[in-house]
């Protein structure tokens, strides 16, 4: 039997075997894992491409930029990486 882990956000299916203990760094490594590839697939195709980046408003390029810096701080959230909550992604 397996555990089947999705993360709502990216769609990234994790498979565990239920008999195999995961210890605290590789639960970790698989939060930041799933927060670079975030930054990969949505916030560095605007952020990355100045002709997208230069069509936003001046509102929502600071949007882009908090949902990025809170990202890149999932790490330090207190509870990490037991309880993380992840950052809403800009509409």
């Amino acid at each position: 039997m397996t555990i089947r882990q999705i993360n709502i956000q990216t769609n990234v299916e994790t498979t565990i075997p239920d008999n195999r203990v995961v210890s605290e760094e590789e639960v970790a490594n698989n939060i930041r894992d799933e927060r670079n590839e975030q930054l990969r697939s949505t916030v560095d195709v605007i952020a990355g491409n100045v002709l997208r980046w230069n069509c936003l408003t001046t509102e929502e390029q600071a949007l882009w930029t908090t949902y990025r810096l809170e990202l890149l701080d999932v790490p330090q959230q207190a509870g990490f990486p037991n309880s993380v909550t992840w950052p809403t992604e800009p509409s």
